[in-house]
């Protein structure tokens, strides 16, 4: 062995698990050299957890105690920060962490919280916005650090690239640049995204009074809106067929989009972002058929918009249905994602074709940088770089799951207990029972992991009403 070139061990070494490498190195001194060298343990971190695990210090107990900093024999680099990311996913399946509760809102307003880098974190409750550190114990470094105006609810708040975050006030939005040690954050500019262009911009379609339904499925009298990227789109309030898009780098109005849907019993009933940035957007627009004696009224019309060309693209599905009662739909450049009951449908929007059609139990999630769902009691992976599926673990599957970070997913068993899938170049089920420390697995629609996935915060209901807690879950 020790006569083979380390490019021929480590082409070996790929076909070894962690547990065979360490009992390689236990071998023999020679061995030891051999199987610690760089080439076969970097194939085993994660790259981009490296840094930021070999420059922070833990603070979970019990620790952590590296070899190296007790013995003659230094371990190698990468070796070293292998056992640092292993440490690090060892606290997760163990369920150890440091919890702290950061802030409780009692009251009407509602409860936000987003991380800013990996180790602070702003929360908005009860319309009072605060800026953390939260490296270890919480600490609030500025209170109020925004000139928002308080006469109106936080209804949003999104973080956007080159240190900046969205706020949203019913149809106001703001952007301000964020400081870690000053105060106030500068405002860079606000709109109100609901705002009308001259009336000669727009045809008489275009002014045509608001579509309201008059059935017990009628959409609330509410905006919704999505930021992604370097725009802002929404639909106001009370004016559903009416499309505003918004530059926020620039604060600029682009456009405002007409519903294409010509029928006027139509308007846009949702909008959603790519997962990675992207100027394209999926609409959602639902109609009522005009003829009274049509069994089937509602359709539902799938659309791509493109915000950097400010049109539509050519692709366009119809479905029998409203939306929210029959479909969820996902859109991750270049591809489309429609579920039904049934089955899940994927389109290349680009091109306008379909890819798969297959059967399935759950909405498609993102995890890892693809889409995953359930389909005939396994996981299944789509690979949105190649257009290929697999199944993504021999673990059995059911419908609902959740993702505890790019690492774990969580499922539903029974109501004493459940699983912990850990799904990459290591694959281990674990059985979980109900507990204080182990509840947390599931709360991925109250929560949210940073980046480096050292931290989660979860925002919770303790069984008071209005009452909800926002509390940091530290890994590392």
């Amino acid at each position: 062995m020790e006569r083979l070139p380390i490019e021929m061990i480590a082409k070996i070494s790929c076909y070894l698990s962690v547990a065979d490498l360490v009992a390689c190195s236990a071998t023999c001194r020679t061995w030891r050299e051999i199987f610690s060298d760089d080439m076969v343990w970097r194939r085993h971190c994660t790259l981009r957890l490296v840094e930021y695990l070999e420059n922070t210090d833990t603070t979970v107990p019990p620790g952590l105690q590296l070899t190296e900093q007790s013995s003659l024999s230094s371990l190698p680099v990468w070796r070293t920060r292998f056992i640092r990311e292993n440490h690090l996913w060892n606290n997760w399946r163990q369920s150890n962490f440091r919890i702290h509760e950061v802030v409780c809102n009692e009251g009407l307003g509602k409860t936000h919280a987003i991380f800013y880098e990996n180790d602070y974190l702003v929360t908005v409750a009860n319309d009072k916005v605060q800026f953390w550190d939260i490296r270890d114990k919480p600490i609030c470094l500025i209170n109020d650090p925004c000139e928002l105006d308080y006469t109106l609810n936080i209804d949003q708040v999104e973080l956007l690239s080159e240190d900046r975050i969205l706020f949203v006030q019913s149809s106001k939005v703001s952007v301000f640049r964020i400081s870690v040690t000053s105060s106030p954050w500068s405002l860079i500019h606000t709109f109100y995204f609901d705002e009308r262009h001259l009336p000669e911009d727009f045809s008489e379609e275009g002014r045509s009074p608001p579509f309201y339904k008059d059935d017990d499925e009628s959409i609330e009298e509410i905006c919704f809106y999505v930021v992604s990227s370097d725009y802002f789109l929404g639909v106001a309030a009370g004016y559903s067929r009416l499309l505003h898009v918004w530059n926020i780098n620039t604060g600029e109005k682009l456009k405002e989009v007409i519903c294409p849907v010509r029928n006027p019993n139509s308007c846009f009933t949702g909008i959603y972002d790519s997962h990675k940035s992207s100027s394209d957007f999926l609409l959602l627009t639902e109609e009522d058929a005009e003829e009274e004696d049509c069994l089937l009224r509602v359709r539902m019309h799938v659309y791509v918009y493109n915000a950097t060309e400010l049109r539509f693209r050519d692709f366009i599905q119809t479905r029998i249905g409203r939306v929210n009662s029959l479909y969820s739909c996902r859109i991750f450049e270049p591809f489309v994602f429609i579920k039904d009951y049934f089955n899940l449908a994927i389109y290349n929007y680009k091109t306008s074709t379909l890819v798969h059609v297959m059967p399935a139990v759950s909405n498609p999630k993102i995890f890892n940088g693809n889409i995953i769902f359930v389909s005939q009691g396994s996981f299944i992976e789509f690979n949105v770089s190649t257009g290929a599926t697999r199944q993504l673990t021999s673990f059995d599957a059911f419908s609902m799951f959740f993702i505890a970070c790019d690492r774990f997913i969580a499922q539903l068993v029974d109501f004493y207990g459940f699983e912990v899938y850990e799904v990459g170049r290591r694959e281990k089920q674990l059985q979980l029972d109900y507990s204080p420390n182990t509840s947390y697995w599931l709360s991925d629609k109250v929560a949210e992991t940073n980046s480096m996935c050292t931290k989660k915060y979860v925002i919770e209901n303790r069984g008071k009403v209005n009452s909800f807690h926002v509390c940091v879950l530290n890994y590392w």
